[in-house]
């Protein structure tokens, strides 16, 4: 009797230790996935840096400087056992916004400076955004693209303007969630986890913060000064006012801005 007892617990045994690491391999494990910073090609794809660079967003998602080169972030979900976890879906998979800041009453573990809401953006409306999500699910390596400006279907990592997917300005981190597991950026994919944390500038970098309304989501003529009167100066919001990487505010910013004055969420595009 006592022979079979312990067989039958050593069949037991035998059983939880594949069961278990099976339980645990369809769960993303943070210390081993991670995103990072691309733009281009899917194909042969910049990262780094150069393609951090272009991660810069106007509230009417326009394209042309606004999120241009199909500015994106590849997303790499693998288990404990390192192994990529495939067909995560892609609503599962997220930039994550509060939608606003504590002054209007949003609270959560989104980013809570981008305004991305109706509520206090009513005229023009703008969409209430608080998952950007992936292109797709993930692929047979654990892989998936959140492209800014929206998906194109059947081309992950490709660009095509999403009309619904509008922000107003900039956080200091936009987390990056998938099924609830907060991931560590990379700088590039050869990089330790923590080297890269995702930031998109956005030419509306004034005002929305408040309770005031329908002064969020737009480039007004503040917007335009901010950069007009810094060019060459460097001071506190300089970071946020470089669209393209060159740690200043420059002509090329100037440039860049006068491509998006007056833009909102209804100007020039509706929706």
């Amino acid at each position: 009797m006592m022979l079979k007892v312990a067989k039958l617990g050593i069949a037991i045994a035998a059983v939880l230790a594949w069961i278990v690491p099976a339980a645990y391999a369809g769960v993303p494990d943070v210390a081993q996935s991670f995103y990072v910073p691309q733009r281009g090609t899917v194909g042969t794809p910049i990262e780094g840096a150069s393609a951090a660079s272009f991660f810069r967003m106007c509230p009417n998602n326009d394209g042309g400087t606004s999120s241009p080169n199909n500015a994106r972030i590849k997303v790499v979900v693998r288990d404990v056992n390192g192994n990529g976890i495939q067909g995560v879906a892609a609503a599962d998979i997220c930039l994550l916004f509060n939608g606003g800041t504590s002054l209007q009453s949003f609270s959560g573990v989104g980013a809570d400076s981008v305004i991305a809401n109706a509520q206090f953006n009513q005229t023009p409306l703008c969409p209430d955004v608080r998952c950007v999500q992936a292109d797709d699910q993930t692929d047979a390596t654990g892989t998936a693209y959140i492209t800014f400006t929206g998906a194109t279907a059947g081309s992950p990592g490709i660009g095509t303007r999403n009309a619904f997917r509008k922000w107003g300005h900039y956080d200091t981190e936009i987390p990056v969630f998938v099924l609830g597991f907060k991931l560590s950026g990379r700088l590039t994919t050869v990089s330790a986890n923590g080297t890269y944390t995702l930031q998109i500038k956005n030419y509306d970098s004034t005002g929305g913060l408040g309770a005031a309304m329908n002064v969020g989501e737009a480039v007004t003529s503040a917007d335009f000064s901010a950069i007009a009167n810094n060019i060459g100066l460097v001071n506190a919001f300089t970071w946020w006012r470089d669209f393209d990487g060159t740690n200043s505010t420059t002509s090329a910013a100037f440039s860049q801005i006068s491509q998006h004055v007056t833009h909102d969420c209804d100007t020039p595009n509706n929706p």
